[in-house]
């Protein structure tokens, strides 16, 4: 396996102080909502603890930025950073770090019914083998996942990216982007974990 993965529970995520650089707080401190501020905590906490595997800084001299695309960035003193993917929704949150490159991508979504027409907005009919709520949110959460891996987050629409069988096809802007990483083959992890799904889009090929 290509990479690490750590998923940790909401309600374990120790206090903001104990782990945040001061550059964070003040991140941590403009949420006006707290289950916002709280899963945010939360995947912080799960990126720091998973790249404790690979430093031995504490946490609080371990530092998340996100890029131009949002795309988060470990960054420890001394100039060594990582490229990480953050997820979190309610009870969990979710980081993943690849150990060939920079290519990774973790996505968590709560399982749940959607709108009437939710699913025909985000995906190709062809997509759609189940109308169920399992089945739309890991297809969701894989869209999502290799979105991140690509390091372009939802900033392009979600049908850019066709998705059948574990087979990928892109397509407009995002094609540009997976042929400028260099055309990886994109394989899936998936967890089920209570109400939510967990999903791990990661290169076989770079």
């Amino acid at each position: 396996m290509n990479y690490r993965y750590l998923v940790v529970e909401t309600k374990d995520t120790p206090k903001a102080e104990d782990f945040l650089t001061s550059f964070e707080l003040k991140q941590y401190k403009k949420f006006e909502v707290p289950k916002r501020a709280q899963e945010w905590l939360a995947g912080r906490y799960a990126a720091k603890k998973l790249a404790s595997e690979f430093f031995t800084f504490p946490m609080t001299k371990m530092q998340v930025k996100n890029d131009r695309n949002g795309a988060p960035v470990l960054q420890v003193e001394g100039g060594n950073q990582l490229t990480v993917s953050i997820s979190h929704r309610g009870d969990y949150a979710a980081a993943a770090i690849s150990l060939t490159g920079d290519l990774i991508g973790i996505d968590l979504e709560e399982i749940e019914p959607r709108p009437k027409g939710w699913a025909d907005e985000y995906f190709f009919k062809e997509e759609i083998a189940a109308n169920t709520p399992v089945y739309l949110t890991e297809l969701w959460a894989k869209k999502e996942a290799v979105l991140k891996l690509l390091q372009i987050g939802l900033t392009v629409p979600t049908k850019e990216i066709k998705i059948i069988n574990g087979n990928i096809q892109f397509f407009g802007k995002t094609l540009d982007i997976w042929a400028l990483k260099g055309s990886p083959k994109i394989a899936f992890e998936t967890q089920t974990l209570g109400a939510y799904k967990l999903v791990i889009a990661y290169p076989t090929v770079i």
